[in-house]
């Protein structure tokens, strides 16, 4: 990610700046000189992060420093020192390991904007701000839909599996000889092609996919007469039938399917919001939910999207000074211009929060954030395993090499859950 020069966004932001009335923001002149610190895991923004927190130090008189590490024991050692951040940014897994020591937040004003459906809630609090939505389904090159059909592209009109494989078929017979490409990668396959199954259940809601999974675990889910488990293998075959890298699909490389997407060499590539370069060719690229022929209707109009990372706040090292400061940086994320547009503009984020009109740059994002506003979306289950992308990508490796048949697939996968 190149860096943007924030000075100009920056002298906008403090010309005529005013609080949401209502916000913590208010308590702002109590909070001058609160120093606190500030966890990010998300490396590739740091330097935007340190430039905007100077901004809030401005605006409010609180200090804060930023410090970023991907370690994985990194937070327990802090923990264990007495020296946790004041905010962390952190996974879905990580909000529940650290819950004890978590202010709630159940009761900030941005729970009413986006908080509720995207932050993270255990035991009927919510201890996770949103930070960044992401989205998996099947990305489109517009352009190269277009130029064999001769009409204009609308994923709405394909969206089951009959007339999605009519429309691949409709490409084939334009010369586009194999339009869609499938990646290989275990964390791809586990998580962004078969991690469809746990997301699109019955009406696409959180209980839904709860229950489902927890029937995996008990060895109470039957795959192999599951209308919505099926409806995904039939459309993972249909990829594999017009794969570009059917002839030796494990052979694929992830680089390799961005640039078929990119130049029109391919219409289609099952993949999450995260891959924002596919538009360096054309703007006229977006998402769609994957088109599968489910018992409700719903999952395949909305799209499996949520928070991949999460804010959360210290309350057991913190002082209250500290813990006020950093509820208000939360709340100038979410309500001061300046925050806004460092969310969405300077960091290309997608923003959970309805009230932020700011749209996102890349035609991705912003295919994306239409979804989200719009609240066409479907829970996305993040709280696999830590080996659920090795284990079952592997599966899934095996399956689209033709090394196993569905129902070997679904007698491996259900003995992964049970264990």
């Amino acid at each position: 990610m190149k860096k943007k020069v924030v000075s100009l966004l920056v002298a906008g932001c403090l010309v005529g700046t005013m609080a949401v009335p209502g916000t913590v923001m208010a308590e702002s002149n109590d909070l001058s000189g609160t120093k606190i610190t500030f966890l990010n895991t998300k490396t590739e923004i740091q330097d935007y992060l340190e430039d905007m927190g100077k901004e809030f130090q401005d605006e409010t008189g609180i200090e804060i420093e930023f410090y970023t590490n991907t370690e994985e024991n990194h937070i327990t050692e802090k923990y264990a020192a007495g020296e946790p951040y004041t905010i962390m940014m952190m996974d879905y897994p990580d909000v529940a390991d650290y819950q004890e020591y978590l202010y709630d937040l159940s009761n900030e004003k941005w729970i009413a904007d986006g908080g509720s459906q995207y932050g993270l809630t255990l035991d009927d609090k919510v201890y996770g701000f949103p930070f960044v939505i992401e989205a998996m389904g099947l990305i489109y090159n517009a352009d190269a839909i277009e130029a064999i059909t001769g009409e204009k592209f609308d994923w709405k009109d394909y969206s089951d599996l009959e007339s999605f494989k009519s429309l691949l078929d409709k490409l084939v017979d334009g010369g586009m000889e194999t339009p869609v490409a499938l990646n290989q990668d275990d964390w791809s396959l586990a998580s962004h092609v078969f991690g469809q199954a746990y997301c699109a259940r019955e009406d696409g809601s959180e209980e839904a996919s709860l229950a489902f999974v927890d029937k995996l675990k008990n060895g109470e889910a039957d795959l192999a007469n599951d209308k919505d488990f099926n409806a995904l293998m039939d459309l993972i075959d249909v990829f594999m039938e017009y794969n570009i890298n059917k002839d030796d699909p494990l052979s694929a490389t992830y680089d390799m399917n961005d640039e078929y997407l990119k130049d029109g060499t391919v219409a289609f590539w099952p993949n999450g919001s995260w891959a924002t370069d596919v538009s360096e060719l054309t703007d006229n690229v977006g998402i769609m939910p994957y088109p599968m022929d489910t018992e409700n209707n719903v999952n395949s109009q909305n799209l499996v999207s949520g928070a991949t990372k999460m804010l959360t706040v210290d309350a057991a090292y913190s002082t209250e000074e500290q813990q006020k400061a950093a509820l208000e940086f939360l709340d100038w994320l979410v309500y001061n211009d300046c925050g806004q547009k460092f969310m969405v503009d300077t960091c290309s984020l997608i923003t959970a929060f309805s009230n932020n009109e700011q749209k996102p740059e890349a035609p991705l994002s912003a295919s994306v954030a239409d979804f989200v506003k719009n609240g066409e979306s479907v829970y996305w289950y993040q709280a696999m395993p830590s080996d659920h992308n090795t284990e079952v990508g592997a599966i899934l490796q095996k399956y689209i090499s033709g090394a196993i048949d569905r129902s070997e697939l679904i007698t491996e996968v259900t003995d992964y859950w049970k264990k």
